[in-house]
């Protein structure tokens, strides 16, 4: 599935903060129909940066905005506001997300050197960061460590694009010294490739063929000590070491997706259905299990390894509760995109501000704070960035010419 589709899907499986409800079952039916594309044609990358823009008037479209910028802000809003019907709900403007969380937000250029924009995937550590270039339309030719402080740009690897390739180099990640990301060919592999962090050349570590129709590509991607955990879009879930070798499926990661290492679960993020993903989970390292509660009238349903977040009522209310039912709460939106909480915790999400027009704020669920990334509406459209697919700790999107980059691992 290519980055345009996968971020159309995500658009059109929730609804805007202005935007009137889909049908129910239109998000479930625009999905199967991903799913029978791909049956026919291998996906092309899927890339981390996609942003899905919410158009003025109740429609959603995409842009491929892969700058990625990022800032963390905090602003307390109602926590139940007045509900009436279709009407939009304002509120009031929040502070800037620097100066709401200035420990957890850089704002740098856009561009490296030679006016190269530079598309962040990861944190390396707690300062630098992995970023990506193109080479070509939705190829990725090269890796680089970005290091927020000096703003140096330290070349890592170059990223082989191989004869056959139909699937770009997706889902980069780091971990234990190592860059990891996937590639596919036509003969319906899929190939895993890893780079040491302090530079060298890629190298493919694993090539694992894959039924016809399955997506031909991971929902999932791991480094994890010294090896490489990964899951298929068909599911199940597999480890190769970091330096190659023999691929293995995990102990119980059958038919399974890749939560968060060592959790598996399912449904996974493209397993079809309302979109619900991760009710039932599994830590294969310990045996522990967890089946989130469900109710009836609720869907869809994403949790995480601790809370859940999804929609009521047909989508009128949105919510958040841990995993056993309790400590449920109303979120301020109605309608959820479809990855729910970053990080079970934050949202991101467009609403109307007192004097702003639209916006998109980034909420913290669990102070009922929120803070304005500084997006505003272009052109009758407003971009919603989302977090990394390789590192859910990084939301990086550009405004103008600068670059935020938000550790949401240092809001407190």
């Amino acid at each position: 599935m290519t980055d345009v589709e996968e971020t159309l899907r995500r658009a059109l499986g929730s609804a805007s903060q202005n935007a009137p409800r889909m049908p129910a079952g239109l998000p479930a039916q625009l999905e199967a129909r991903h799913r029978r594309r791909r049956r026919r044609n291998l996906a092309q990358a899927v890339l981390a940066a996609a942003t899905v823009v919410v158009v003025a008037g109740g429609t959603a479209a995409v842009l491929r905005h892969s700058d990625m910028t990022a800032a963390l802000p905090s602003t307390p809003l109602p926590t139940n506001p007045p509900r009436t019907g279709p009407t939009p709900r304002v509120w009031p403007l929040p502070e800037p997300v620097e100066k709401v969380y200035p420990e957890a937000v850089r704002k740098v250029p856009a561009r490296g050197p030679g006016g190269t924009t530079l598309r962040p995937q990861a944190f390396i550590d707690d300062h630098t960061v992995l970023v990506t270039t193109w080479g070509g339309f939705e190829r990725t030719d090269a890796v680089y460590a970005y290091d927020l402080r000096t703003r140096d740009l330290r070349k890592i690897t170059d990223v082989p694009t191989p004869v056959g390739t139909v699937a770009f180099a997706s889902d980069f990640t780091v971990g234990g010294g190592r860059v990891a990301w996937w590639t596919a060919t036509k003969d319906r592999h899929v190939h895993v490739w890893t780079a040491p962090v302090s530079g060298g050349e890629a190298t493919g570590v694993a090539a694992v063929e894959v039924e016809d129709g399955d997506g031909a590509g991971l929902d999932g991607l791991a480094v994890e000590a010294d090896r490489i955990v990964f899951s298929l879009f068909s599911g199940g879930v597999f480890t190769v070491p970091a330096v190659g070798g023999e691929v293995r499926e995990v102990a119980g990661g059958a038919g399974m997706h890749l939560l968060k290492w060592p959790w598996v679960g399912s449904p996974g993020g493209f397993s079809g259905g309302d979109g619900t993903r991760f009710t039932s989970i599994t830590n294969v390292e310990t045996g522990e299990t967890s089946v989130a509660v469900t109710r009836p009238g609720e869907g869809p349903l994403i949790c995480g390894t601790r809370a859940c977040a999804g929609d009521q009522d047909g989508g009128r209310k949105s919510f958040h509760r841990l995993r056993d039912g309790s400590q449920e709460k109303e979120l301020p939106v109605n309608g959820l995109m479809p990855d729910g909480l970053a990080r079970e915790r934050f949202l991101i999400a467009p609403v109307r501000a007192e004097g702003a027009g639209q916006v998109v704020i980034l909420y913290d669920v669990s102070t009922g704070t929120a803070a304005d990334l500084g997006e505003r509406t272009e052109q009758g459209g407003i971009q919603v960035p989302a977090v990394a697919r390789g590192d859910d700790r990084l939301l990086a999107y550009q405004v103008d010419d600068d670059l935020y980059v938000i550790d949401l691992a240092k809001i407190g």
